[in-house]
């Protein structure tokens, strides 16, 4: 090809093709990734919540959330820590040891698939639902289905592929959304829910073996890499049980008291409230960790600097629109669903004060493990746990089971307060900041109310 073939580039593209090159940076940011993915499910969500409680009744939002909230209970007890312990590992890369991982996570879900196929009428009978015995059987598959996954999920975090493992986040939630709107137009029942869930398991795991490379595993075992899975786990276990006893307390305890329909519509609140918490666990994991372990490792005196500038614009947009949905809470059901669903607005509103606090608090739980403080996450846990012991059954005895979701609802104001003291402690605290960001979340919640009292 000679010189006089090429075409040359007009003045007129070139600012086109560097503005094209400049919105392709900005979209793929990892920030701007989670931010989209995070829009992407919450919107599922809601598509799903509107379509779903129109075919399904409120015992059927109970029922499902009954069996999650087993299944998690089952699952975090027997946490080892995979994920944690792949990408921190030395050898978090060799082929070897992702298959001694992989046979030993395969081994704990089948473990918990017969335990819980075993135990599903006790369980049922020990909650006073003796009718989800069938379903939660049924559900234990879902354990097998995930234990056959490829660590590839886990790979990818280490090598910070955020786009993959968002698409596989959007691709597996819009196959759980189509599914249990398809099941629920023929079967009516809690059923198409329970088998949506599985549908999409079975769909993660394919894809987690065909979006990345070098994902197939086989089983192997090393006793030497085993004792040092123990010995990491020991001290993940521990942590994971607290979580378990703070994210089912409620839900299992409610379980006994409110009939199946008025625990559907707590279930169906406090999945409105998980939309908020979704965004600050992704942000939190995937966007500030790592900037703010990077910045420590680098420049360890720019790191109270970094700590509020990486999260500043993101944390005023946040309170925002988190205090919105406390004020608006109202609002919000009454657009979604019917009037049969109109009790789950004060939920809601309650509820959501737990992720209008989180992201303070999970900003600092990030930037004290970054600086090598990992006590952090495990004490205020500990911090949650108290709150939980000591108001929990006064909120229950004075207000009954709404003081109860008062309670859990205000959940992350001990761990805000303690994160504050830790990082006064370290010099990374600016409290007027902090401050200024609850003011605006304040603003929110004024907004919300004035919104609902101008339209309901």
């Amino acid at each position: 090809m000679t010189a006089s073939s090429v075409e040359p580039i007009s003045v007129e593209q070139r600012p086109s093709r560097d503005l094209r090159r400049t919105i392709a940076k900005l979209l793929l940011r990892d920030t701007n990734i989670v931010v989209g993915t995070v829009i992407a499910s919450n919107v599922l969500r809601m598509i799903s919540s509107i379509v779903l409680t129109r075919l399904l009744m409120p015992e059927a939002f109970g029922t499902v959330g009954l069996i999650s909230s087993i299944a998690f209970v089952l699952s975090m007890i027997s946490d080892l820590g995979f994920q944690a312990f792949v990408i921190r590992h030395r050898d978090g890369a060799e082929r070897r040891f992702l298959d001694v991982i992989w046979t030993i996570r395969l081994v704990r879900a089948a473990v918990l698939t017969l335990v819980l196929v075993m135990l599903s009428t006790p369980i049922a009978n020990l909650v006073h639902r003796p009718v989800i015995a069938p379903a939660l059987a049924v559900s234990a598959i879902q354990f097998l289905i995930d234990g056959c996954s490829s660590l590839s999920l886990v790979t990818a975090l280490r090598e910070r592929q955020v786009a993959s493992l968002s698409a596989l986040d959007i691709i597996g939630s819009s196959v759980q959304v189509a599914a249990a709107i398809g099941l629920a137009l023929i079967w009516r029942t809690y059923w198409s829910i329970v088998a949506s869930m599985l549908i999409s398991s079975a769909v993660r795991t394919a894809l987690s073996y065909v979006m990345f490379t070098h994902s197939r595993r086989r089983m192997v075992y090393d006793a030497d890499y085993a004792r040092e899975l123990w010995r990491f786990a020991r001290f993940v276990t521990g942590s994971s049980i607290i979580s378990m006893v703070l994210m089912q307390s409620d839900k299992l305890v409610l379980a006994r008291i409110l009939p199946l329909d008025m625990l559907g519509l707590y279930m169906l609140a406090a999945n409105l409230a998980l939309a908020p918490m979704s965004f600050t666990v992704s942000y939190a994991n995937r966007v500030l960790y790592p900037t703010y372990a990077r910045t420590w490792r680098e420049t360890p005196d720019r790191l109270r600097t970094v700590f509020y500038q990486q999260r500043r614009t993101v944390s005023m947009l946040y309170m925002a629109a988190a205090g919105g949905l406390i004020g608006g809470a109202p609002l919000l059901v009454a657009l979604l669903y019917d009037d049969r669903y109109a009790q789950a607005a004060l939920y809601l509103r309650l509820l959501a004060v737990t992720p209008f606090l989180a992201l303070a608090t999970y900003s600092a739980n990030e930037v004290l493990t970054a600086s090598g403080r990992v006590e952090m996450t495990f004490h205020a846990n500990i911090a949650r746990l108290v709150w939980l012991a000591v108001f929990g059954p006064v909120s229950f005895l004075t207000a009954g089971p709404l003081g109860l979701v008062a309670c859990v609802g205000g959940l992350e104001l001990p761990t805000l307060l303690y994160s504050w003291v830790q990082l006064h402690r370290v010099g990374l605290l600016h409290l007027g900041e902090e401050i200024g960001l609850l003011a605006i979340g304040g603003i929110g919640i004024a907004a919300g109310y004035a919104v609902c009292a101008i339209a309901l």
